[in-house]
């Protein structure tokens, strides 16, 4: 629909969270947004719901589909009371914007039409044949800790050391054991520690092969746990995700590529 004089009345995508903050007044009993003297109500959601498709329609019926469709409406809304605000309430480019919303939300059922999410999330073959193809796309890499006792002195780190490799006393024996957090080799931040912990040669309850500096201090100690680098797969939900927004990615662009095409052929550029 095109935007009367002095109020545009179209609809667009976004959030509610602009209807909170346009105004200090409170929401009407049985409404459910305001901005400044606008009320909506779900009246408003119906109609607007109306004006969609049938397809649209089912994608946005519901809870979360009337939420989006009353977020459409604030956003539209909040546009058209700044566009009067500024003056701009007849300005062709204000009208042109509020379009641009409309198609935005026709785009976005139109895709999801054409390239389901929920079809794609259950292509179990394609996630794991993408994420087969992409072996280093979510490699979470070996993490390391230790345990050993601090000195302050590097003479003291160094008879300690001396000790231990006579046998004459066990680590527990030199003092309190403190243990580090597991984490990924990181020799900017630990210089004197990660390249030592790190050694591929050194195994879980292997002496560190000299005293390494922790905190501005000297720690004496051993290899305390290893957890090997591991490939995320598709039954940790977050990689699952990714993986289907990257397969799906390549089919909206498509499907986006078709419907413009579709779009052109239907309503040619006039001379």
């Amino acid at each position: 629909m095109r935007p009367t004089r002095g109020r545009p009345g179209v609809v667009g995508p976004l959030a509610l969270l602009l209807a909170a903050c346009a105004t200090d007044e409170g929401i009407p009993e049985g409404k459910l947004a305001r901005v400044g003297d606008v009320v909506f109500g779900p009246e408003d959601v119906a109609a607007v719901s109306a004006q969609l498709g049938a397809y649209a329609q089912l994608r946005f019926a519901g809870g979360d589909g009337h939420g989006a469709l009353l977020g459409a409406l604030v956003d539209a809304e909040v546009l058209a009371q700044e566009a009067i605000r500024q003056g701009l309430g007849d300005d062709p480019r204000v009208e042109y914007a509020l379009l641009e919303e409309v198609a935005g939300v026709y785009l976005s059922a139109e895709l999801e039409r054409r390239v389901p999410y929920a079809e794609v999330a259950a292509d179990t073959a394609a996630l794991r044949a993408w994420l087969d193809a992409h072996p280093d796309a979510f490699v979470e890499p070996e993490q390391r800790s230790a345990e050993g006792v601090v000195f302050e002195r590097w003479v003291d780190a160094e008879r300690a050391m001396a000790a231990l490799d006579l046998g004459a006393v066990q680590l527990e024996e030199l003092g309190e054991l403190l243990k580090t957090p597991l984490q990924a080799r990181d020799d900017h931040e630990f210089p004197g520690f990660h390249v030592v912990l790190f050694d591929p040669a050194l195994r879980v309850g292997d002496r560190l092969p000299q005293p390494v500096t922790l905190a501005e201090r000297l720690f004496v100690g051993r290899v305390h746990e290893v957890v090997p680098a591991r490939r995320g797969d598709l039954d940790d939900p977050a990689v699952r995700e990714r993986v289907v927004q990257a397969v799906r990615e390549p089919r909206l662009a498509a499907a986006r590529a078709a419907l413009m095409e579709e779009l052109a052929a239907r309503f040619p550029e006039s001379g």
